[in-house]
């Protein structure tokens, strides 16, 4: 079950999405383009924005992209993701079916994340600058 506390203003939604270390977009549950920002969608300007989702995907991924809408509509499946290296830097994109309370899809979600450096991480470390600072001679009591 998915808990939520509080509530965002539109002004707070837009600062957190613009922090957010991915790109995104949303198409509502008619496949109509209603939001992106990152780089990934550095070759789409506005007037995407209101358009069919098709309209801005490359048509190599076109039946990908119709299986995906199929199965989140029919409410076979909620996600999908694929990943792919490319000039040496590797990508993940994930696709969630976004669905309101009562489980009535609304629109599909589109995440795309530069992963290259995290899939190179080894071992375990504390948040930075969060664990015991070594340089501390203090002990627990």
């Amino acid at each position: 079950m998915y808990w939520q506390r509080g509530s965002l203003t539109p002004e707070h939604v837009q600062w957190v999405l613009r922090v957010l270390p991915f790109d995104l977009s949303y198409a509502d549950q008619d496949d109509i383009l209603v939001f992106w920002k990152g780089d990934t969608y550095k070759t789409c300007d506005a007037r995407y924005i209101g358009r069919d989702v098709r309209d801005c995907h490359p048509a190599p991924t076109l039946a990908c992209l119709e299986e995906i809408l199929r199965e989140f509509k029919a409410g076979r499946r909620d996600t999908a993701q694929g990943w792919r290296r490319r000039h040496g830097r590797l990508r993940h994109v994930r696709y969630f079916a976004v669905r309101d309370k009562d489980g009535t899809y609304r629109g599909i979600l589109e995440i795309v994340q530069d992963v290259t450096a995290i899939s190179a991480l080894e071992g375990e470390q504390e948040l930075p600058g969060w664990g015991p600072d070594p340089s501390s001679t203090a002990t627990e009591e």
